[in-house]
């Protein structure tokens, strides 16, 4: 694209030259941007100053600009009128000037502007245009200005403008500096420029101050000296921009020549920049789908933005899907309402039919409210794990696999009908520890004793007059009440707005110190991401993972990085490729680890890169484990009729194959390389940790731990969840709290995923980004079971969890979606 601008740029340039036009006696005349530098003033303005500015334009812009003062002052009076658009990659505009040159004369300029940024730091544009008068002279007039802006750094930007420079009149060369000295913040900017007239050789120096008003707006200054080299005449100018929401208006005077003048301006934009406060309001935001993994870090900076946003006094969540996908989740988004709080708003959430995420994190705001037809479809967590034993018997297929250590459940579920004891005792106490944190924080939050919650929750699930009686939600409410009980809580007369995330003008230049957030979210595989069509299993590839991760390091505008982890494992190999390109990294700037709701077996593996990890309290972690293995297709082969001949040129040739089971002897030699592949996992847990293998040893043998639980047992240095983690980081980088984030790998959907969200088909699966399905909701769990199939090949070890079926919190399966309004 950015090479496509340059070729359309230069294209327009060439046309230029050759285009005939009348002669242009003097230079194409425009109403004046006071205040505005030549190197910055990134406002639809620049069409007339430097239209290589337009490239910067933060939104679409509609404004208007009078000038009017005595000849004195050496300004063109009239009105202007300029419309910015970015589009595609490139910004245009087209400007009207109206313009008085003299009684009774009048002339008018239509002007078209197209400019291209090519990359953060530099952009080229140029301006056509075209006079129109009643007399002749100035009537039929072409011009042409080209600039270019180079911002090398955040607090510096330099620019070159060529006016008329297609013409045999006066050309001018504009060149200027413009300089932001407090940490390349907008705060304050000083430019510093100089117009050079070709044919006389005048220099007309000039110096710009714009400087922010809190809550008001920016005062903008400017001062000039023409005629420097015979009789210097000075012309100075100062007024003020008021900027309320998109709007702006502004005035000033204008001085020189021993006359006195005035200006005015006025803007409609799709973005806004430091002002007047906004209105006071109750921010409202409506969940249909439960976010994925991205749509959740998308939901959690929204709240953690209203929280900050002054102009905001309460927040009305109206949740109809789950406002979670798992508990872990659900503690960043409970997190996040307290810091609504902590801030001084007030939280309502509206429920109708909800289920037990949507109870935990309600639980934290202020009230809560239910529709009076609704439910709350709780009444305890459960969990449920598919053994895919006997129907793999039935299929004539044999699950052959060898584990280390009798924790490493996963390989159970292909070959066996149930749990061991060993199993079944972990995965009870799993649950038992998620059902501690669930009590703690909404007894909490509720302000009801554990023993009459237990007994409460006990008697679900509840209609919504049950749960208002139960003490779980405080009142009764449809939609159209929502106003009302907004104003009971708010304590008065309350103005509520749908929440949208605004368009601000760039605080800095060019390309600011950024936070990378590297996501490892999916079943980890050798080779690129993918999907699994149907089942809906997002695939985290390696080298997908590493190149992110690279990217991150190499790039010098990523000041540090966090590495958010969302997998339960999967190929050994692939957690190993993605661990060295996460220790490089960690090697090289300020590196934290932020786990989500899984970070286990392959996951936990790749996160022990050296830098500090955070971890929520019901995050599943742990699972340090290998097992091997493969399935044994011939009794399937022989049940459909097949007939299989084999040869071989030594024993074990095809002891991998997949139609035959291993014999004693490669099943003993098979555990030896597994014993390998696990001590080398411990190695790596150790080296990571700073702990001594056997201790590693002690906590890992396959076992699965929550967040709280591996805090206790030094697999993690901290409880906490992505907000934490950035916290740490930019401390780290010495980064400021409005650094901005930019994330690896970039989020790419298949052209089938957009096809079938376009044809309305809902998506059923608990990683975000991954396929819409249409098999029947009974049946996913099955299938998805038996994914791995068809995912690992059999001759590679695998470090992944045991793939739980649903921790249960009640309600219906959700609809997670990556994509959050």
């Amino acid at each position: 694209m950015k090479k496509l601008s340059a070729l359309a740029l230069g294209g327009l340039a060439l046309a230029a030259l050759t285009t005939q036009s009348a002669p242009l006696h003097a230079q194409s005349a425009y109403v004046p941007a006071p205040g505005r530098p030549v190197a910055a003033g990134d406002d639809a303005s620049s069409i007339a100053y430097n239209p290589a500015n337009l490239a910067f334009l933060p939104g679409a812009e509609l404004r208007w600009t009078m000038a009017q003062a005595g000849a004195g002052a050496g300004t063109t009076n009239g009105h202007a009128f300029d419309l910015g658009l970015p589009i595609l990659g490139l910004s245009t505009g087209l400007r009207v000037d109206l313009l008085d040159v003299g009684t009774p004369a009048s002339q008018r300029w239509l002007r078209w502007a197209l400019a291209a940024s090519l990359g953060d730091n530099l952009s080229i544009g140029t301006t056509f245009g075209w006079s129109y008068a009643e007399r002749r002279d100035l009537d039929e007039q072409f011009g042409v200005t080209t600039g270019l802006t180079l911002r090398p750094f955040t607090w510096l930007s330099a620019a070159a403008v060529a006016r008329d420079w297609t013409t045999n009149a006066d050309r001018r060369y504009d060149v200027g500096l413009a300089l932001r000295p407090f940490g390349g913040r907008r705060a304050a900017e000083l430019g510093l420029e100089a117009s050079i007239h070709e044919r006389t050789g005048d220099v007309t120096p000039r110096a710009t101050l714009g400087v922010d008003v809190p809550a008001v707006g920016r005062l903008r200054g400017e001062l000039s000296v023409r005629d420097l080299a015979s009789s210097p005449d000075v012309m100075a100018m100062v007024g003020l921009d008021v900027n309320l929401a998109s709007l702006q208006a502004g005035g000033g005077a204008i001085f020189g020549g021993g006359d006195v003048g005035y200006y005015a301006t006025a803007a409609l934009r799709t973005y806004r920049e430091p002002g007047l406060p906004s209105l006071k309001h109750v921010a409202r935001i409506r969940l249909d789908s439960t976010p994925g993994v991205r749509a959740h870090v998308k939901l959690l900076r929204r709240l953690w933005r209203l929280a900050e946003d002054r102009s905001v006094d309460g927040v009305v969540l109206q949740l109809r899907a789950e406002p979670a996908s798992s508990l872990a989740h659900a503690e960043e988004v409970g997190d996040a309402i307290r810091m609504l709080r902590a801030a001084g708003k007030k939280v309502l959430c509206h429920l109708e039919d909800a289920s037990g995420r949507s109870l935990f994190v309600c639980s934290q705001a202020d009230r809560i409210a239910m529709n009076p037809a609704g439910g709350l479809r709780f009444a305890g967590l459960s969990s449920q794990y598919m053994y895919y034993g006997g129907v793999l018997d039935k299929l004539g297929v044999r699950a052959d696999f060898v584990r280390v250590e009798k924790h490493k459940l996963a390989a159970e579920q292909f070959t066996r009908k149930d749990s061991t004891e060993v199993g079944r005792q972990d995965h009870k106490d799993l649950l038992m520890q998620l059902e501690g944190i669930y009590m703690h924080d909404v007894g909490g939050g509720r302000r009801i004793p554990l023993s009459t919650l237990r007994a409460t929750i006990a008697k679900g699930p509840f209609v919504a007059p049950e749960a208002r009686n139960g003490g779980l939600v405080d009142v009764l409410a449809y939609d159209d009440e929502i106003d009302e009980v907004v104003e009971e809580m708010m304590g008065g007369r309350a103005r509520i707005v749908d929440d949208a995330t605004p368009s601000n003008a760039p605080t800095w230049w060019g390309t600011p110190s950024k936070i990378a957030v590297v996501y490892l979210s999916g079943d980890m595989v050798d080779g690129e991401s993918q999907t699994i069509p149907l089942v809906g299993i997002r695939l985290a590839g390696s080298y997908t993972i590493a190149k992110a991760l690279k990217r991150a390091r190499e790039d010098a505008s990523v000041k540090a990085v966090v590495f958010r982890i969302e997998t339960g494992g999967g190929s050994s190999l692939a957690a190993d490729v993605i661990l060295r390109e996460a220790i490089l990294t960690a090697k090289a700037k300020p590196f934290v680890v932020s786990m989500g709701t899984a970070a286990a077996s392959g996951g936990y593996y790749a996160s022990v890169a050296g830098g500090p990890i955070y971890a929520n309290r019901a995050t599943i972690t742990g699972s340090i484990g290998i097992f091997y293995g493969k399935v044994d297709l011939v009794g399937l082969l022989g049940k459909l009729g097949v007939g299989l001949e084999q040869f071989r040129t030594a024993p074990r040739a095809d002891a991998e194959s997949l139609y035959r089971p291993f014999t004693e002897e490669e099943r003993i030699e098979l555990g030896v390389k597994v014993k390998q592949f696990y001590d080398l996992f411990i190695a790596r847990v150790a080296e990571g940790r700073k702990m001594k293998p056997e201790d590693v040893d002690e906590v890992a043998r396959g076992r699965v731990w929550t967040g709280q639980q591996a805090l206790e047992r030094k697999l993690v240095d901290r409880i906490g969840g992505l907000r934490e983690a950035l916290d740490d980081v930019r401390s780290r980088a010495d980064l400021p709290r409005d650094a901005p984030l930019v994330e690896f790998p970039e989020d790419d959907e298949n052209v089938l995923i957009a096809l079938a969200k376009l044809a309305g088909i809902a998506a059923v699966f608990p990683q975000a980004g991954a396929l819409p399905i249409v098999i029947p909701p009974a049946l996913l769990d099955l299938a998805r079971g038996l994914a791995p199939f068809m995912v690992y090949d059999g001759t590679k070890p695998l470090a992944r969890l045991d793939l739980v079926g649903d921790v249960s919190f009640g309600g219906a399966p959700a609809t997670v979606d990556d994509e959050l309004p």
